[in-house]
């Protein structure tokens, strides 16, 4: 189970009496029952009962990257480690290996207040999160990843001014680690360079179109949780823009093109993690509230794509 700090959870459960309740749902219903106990500087949280609806994955946005009102965060690779602070929090190296985004001091002992107004690999200042995935093999040796594009947007079909900040500390993970055949949906997926369409396994990528792993969060929540025991529970996906009525809450749809130096033939590619089909990816919200809550605003709920220009020299996600 994951530990955070009281501090935190209470401004996001204090968000969430101030301003979370009034997004739309299916039916209007209220977040899961399960409730969270906080003991000293830990805050223990059960899982409600049973999987939540939209677990079957995302729907994306594809085609060209300026569609919709956005916000996009480059980061360049920071560091791996046997770390998880989600899934073994406090737990050194009883996890696979991982790379690591965003936060440059992440360890399997990070908390949100660990990480908040630290050092960052992002050209965001603001964006102290951390973006982690399964460390990435080719006939057993390590490839360092290049840098990730995360893209925030109201998911497709989700009215903007509907979607509201992450609450600080919500931990996301897309993808399941255990998969050992393809993963139904398209939570992740593999790609060559701007493509948007994700294959199963990593495809033969052209030298000027590298290959890239897709991840896509889920884009509500349940108005009350920032992790569950099974990591999935607090949060779901939208369908037609619609949130279930137990994860009422319209949070932005995050999307992470992680980029890789791999392209030609002759690869045997495989994941810390296990093959190829267990690719999954991790979010643990550290952003600044301000910073996060003005980039949301601005560029969300105005639907103005930002960042475009300074990302021209990148190979955006959603050109064709």
């Amino acid at each position: 189970m994951r530990a955070l700090r009281t501090r935190t959870a209470a401004l996001a459960l204090a968000l969430v009496a101030g301003g979370f309740a009034g997004c739309s749902s299916d039916d209007g219903g209220g977040g899961a029952s399960a409730g969270g106990t906080v003991d000293g500087d830990v805050v223990a949280v059960t899982a409600p009962a049973g999987p939540p609806s939209g677990a079957e994955g995302p729907s994306r946005h594809v085609g060209p990257q300026g569609r919709v009102g956005q916000f996009v965060v480059h980061c360049t690779y920071s560091h791996s480690g046997a770390h998880d602070p989600i899934v073994h929090p406090g737990h050194e190296g009883r996890s696979h290996l991982h790379d690591f985004y965003g936060a440059t001091e992440v360890d399997s002992h990070s908390v949100v207040d660990s990480l908040l107004g630290e050092e960052t690999t992002c050209d965001k200042s603001p964006d102290t999160a951390s973006y982690w995935q399964p460390t990435l093999y080719d006939h057993g040796e390590i490839v360092e990843p290049t840098a990730i594009d995360a893209y925030y947007r109201a998911a497709p079909g989700v009215s903007p001014t509907e979607v509201v900040p992450f609450p600080l500390g919500i931990a996301l993970i897309a993808g399941d680690q255990t998969a050992s055949e393809p993963q139904p949906g398209e939570a992740v997926g593999w790609a060559c360079g701007s493509r948007t369409v994700l294959h199963e396994e990593p495809p033969e990528c052209p030298a000027s179109a590298p290959l890239h792993l897709i991840l896509t969060f889920q884009d509500c929540w349940d108005g009350e949780h920032l992790g569950s025991a099974d990591h999935q529970s607090h949060a779901a996906y939208s369908a037609d823009g619609t949130c279930p009525s137990t994860h009422p809450v319209h949070l932005p749809q995050l999307t992470v093109s992680v980029a890789f130096p791999i392209s030609g033939d002759g690869h045997d590619l495989s994941l810390a993690s296990g093959n190829v089909y267990s690719a999954h990816g991790d979010f643990l919200n550290a952003w600044d509230p301000d910073g996060l809550r003005r980039e949301v605003e601005q560029c969300i709920h105005r639907d103005v794509v930002c960042d475009l220009a300074s990302n021209r020299g990148e190979e955006p996600l959603f050109t064709g």
